[in-house]
């Protein structure tokens, strides 16, 4: 599923059963953000969280990860815990089974708006991170991208020979990422962007190098629109989701699903959204959400 997407949002959430009604048994789809939710800042999954996971597969329930990394950046800490999930990747501009090549969903910029989206950024003094869809080398960079000197080390063996400038004109752009020292700054990016151009903004705490991770997508394009597209292409009801999250750019999620969860120490914008709060990675708090989904818990 590939589309182009500049429009304004639309609400495709169904009503559905929240904490404490008779009807939790009845979720067909638990859906959970990586980074400070299913795992810590180091990437580690808590031993209770890998329980749960073993008990949701046993129980034939899937698990769907949404997150702002890439595929290739999610995929490698699922690996190094052990665990393989299809995922919606790059707060919702693609999805992709585990290790596929070929997404189930794909949100692109026009290559009208990439351009915009670049040239505001350059006058707003920001150089990004530009991902761009395609196997093997996925990231363009201009001169001093706004990042982590950690992050651009490792990024090395998947940066493109091509300049920001012509990568706009000629592949296809899913999302401009960076990293700002701090949430208040990448709030104030994430404003000034989204209140010029047709763009969406996500804004997240970074629990790998600190700061504040900011995406920029079309409208409409985020975390539940790739729920909803998952959902369609494996038959699942998405008005039956159970989501979990931490952070701004997990907030659509929350709205859209049937069970919202939100780890204690996730993003204010998140807890509003939550209709249970949950202990966080580091002390396993993921696995609390068996008894919602109606499995016996651990």
């Amino acid at each position: 599923m590939r589309q182009d997407l500049d429009r304004e949002p639309t609400k495709a959430a169904l009503p559905c059963a929240t904490v404490g009604d008779d009807h939790r048994a009845a979720i067909e789809l638990v859906v959970t953000d990586l980074d400070g939710t299913l795992w810590d800042g180091t990437g580690r999954i808590h031993p209770r969280t890998i329980g749960a996971l073993e008990i949701l597969a046993e129980a034939r329930l899937p698990v769907l990860a949404a997150t702002g990394r890439s595929a290739r950046s999610a995929w490698a800490v699922m690996e190094a815990n052990r665990i393989a999930l299809p995922g919606v990747f790059l707060d919702g501009a693609i999805g992709l089974e585990y290790g596929a090549t070929k997404a189930y969903y794909r949100c692109e910029f026009t290559p009208a708006l990439a351009a915009e989206t670049l040239e505001l950024l350059d006058r707003l003094g920001v150089s990004p991170c530009i991902n761009v869809e395609g196997p093997g080398r996925d990231i363009v960079l201009g001169e001093h991208p706004m990042t982590h000197p950690e992050y651009l080390r490792r990024l090395q063996p998947w940066l493109r020979d091509e300049d920001p400038w012509t990568a706009v004109e000629s592949l296809n752009i899913l999302s401009f990422s960076m990293l700002a020292s701090d949430l208040a700054t990448a709030r104030s990016l994430a404003q000034e962007v989204s209140g010029r151009l047709k763009v969406a903004a996500a804004v997240s705490p970074d629990r790998t190098y600190g700061g504040a991770h900011l995406s920029f997508r079309p409208l409409g394009v985020n975390k539940w629109a790739g729920v909803l597209a998952y959902c369609a292409s494996q038959g699942l009801d998405s008005g039956h989701v159970l989501a979990i999250g931490d952070a701004d750019n997990d907030v659509e999620l929350l709205e859209g699903a049937c069970v919202a969860l939100a780890v204690k120490d996730a993003t204010p914008a998140a807890l509003a959204r939550a209709d249970q709060v949950i202990e966080p990675a580091s002390q396993g708090g993921w696995a609390e959400l068996l008894e919602l989904a109606g499995l016996p818990g651990q």
